[in-house]
């Protein structure tokens, strides 16, 4: 006999499957049009940015001690400036966004190399990380050498996302057959 949370789940996994599909279909939009894809991420974080600047900037307007507003006001207005900046130029927002990633990448690279040798008394598999860290590092200087190339530069960012949320999507479908099968016990 099945019982009532297993029911409710079954249910409901098929809205899993919905949103992977969804979650995966947005990942090959995202491919298919990199650039705008990368646009439309620069353009939501400057807005985001900018929002919470402003909304820092009126927070600051409450705090009384002259020296802790000043610091916090700084804040707020390079929040508030540095989200208009993207607005107003999103593809030098593409540009700067991708660079960070890559940079990510790159830390993230050369910290699980760092992390796999100094472990590699005690790890078993410590030599799987050095090679994942050795990829990661191998790749973000490739994608820096073609920071130059306008097309790769301006599409990268969205390519990442596509993919990033082509993976969410299938997971989300793997989730909602898990669940499925689960309910049916």
């Amino acid at each position: 006999m099945k019982n009532v949370q297993n029911t409710i789940f079954g249910k409901d996994s098929i809205w899993f499957a919905i949103i992977g599909i969804i979650v995966a279909l947005t990942g090959i939009a995202a491919i298919a049009m990199p650039v705008a894809a990368g646009v439309t991420i620069a353009s939501v974080i400057g807005g985001c940015v900018s929002g919470v600047g402003l909304i820092q900037l009126y927070h600051a307007v409450g705090i009384p001690q002259w020296s802790e507003k000043l610091w916090y006001v700084v804040s707020a207005l390079l929040y508030t400036v540095g989200g208009i900046l993207i607005l107003a130029e999103p593809f030098v927002g593409v540009l700067t966004i991708t660079a960070l990633m890559i940079t990510i990448m790159l830390l993230n690279g050369i910290s699980r190399m760092i992390f796999a040798f100094s472990n590699r008394n005690v790890l078993n598999g410590w030599g799987w990380i050095a090679v994942g860290g050795l990829i990661s590092t191998a790749i973000a200087a490739y994608f820096f050498s073609l920071m130059n190339d306008a097309d790769f530069s301006l599409s990268i960012l969205g390519i990442f996302v596509g993919v990033s949320f082509i993976f969410e999507g299938i997971s989300f479908i793997f989730i909602g057959s898990e669940v499925k099968a689960a309910a049916s016990e």
